[in-house]
């Protein structure tokens, strides 16, 4: 019987580097950005309507419809959630054959709500179809913003993931995924709103 030295039992753990950047995004050409944030109470009248279990004909308040879809930062300011992005690259490692927990192992973004720069929005209505058989348009109203810019602020493991490589992974998101409404990679959409791309 062979004893083990006493080196034999250690584990070595790789060291944890990590490092900060901040990369910022625009809107691809002619690809705006269509907030539309739910709020509980705009779910609650949504799904209350569409099941018919409305007790009485409510009259719309379209603007504050409208006011409800913006995300707004800590100081008010129009914005984007970090989880849209980091959604986004995560549904774009699927194509890029990238395991999608090494990303969120090794990548954070890092904050609630993106400001958008650059870009005023403009009131979009427009009339989509609800579901089933006999159904009729709906209206909706809803912020849109063009030749937006928005800064990510990223947290990453250097010595498992490098910038170029989390450079690469955003582009690939806003060019496949993209963020808000009518985004590529929206359910029974294929729009082309919300694409974005590295401001280098």
């Amino acid at each position: 019987m062979v004893a083990k030295k006493e080196s034999d039992n250690k584990i070595v753990v790789q060291g944890l580097n990590k490092e900060n950047m901040v990369i910022k995004v625009k809107g691809i050409d002619g690809s705006s950005y269509i907030s539309h944030r739910l709020t509980p109470e705009s779910v609650s009248k949504f799904t209350s309507r569409e099941a018919g279990k409305s007790k009485k004909k409510e009259l719309r308040d379209y603007d504050a419809e409208y006011e409800s879809c913006f995300y707004q930062t800590e100081d008010g300011k129009y914005g984007i959630p970090a989880a849209a992005f980091m959604s986004a690259m995560l549904q774009a490692c699927v194509d890029l054959e990238v395991a999608k927990t090494q990303i969120k192992r090794n990548v954070k973004l890092l904050g609630d709500i993106y400001e958008i720069e650059k870009s005023e929005p403009k009131r979009r209505v427009d009339n989509p179809r609800r579901s089933g058989m006999n159904s009729t348009p709906d209206v909706r109203h809803r912020p849109e913003f063009y030749n937006w810019e928005c800064e990510l602020f990223i947290q990453y493991n250097s010595s498992n993931v490098t910038p170029d490589q989390i450079i690469n992974l955003i582009n690939h998101a806003g060019f496949s995924i993209g963020v808000g409404d009518w985004r590529p990679s929206a359910p029974k959409s294929s729009g082309s709103h919300g694409m974005f791309e590295v401001k280098l």
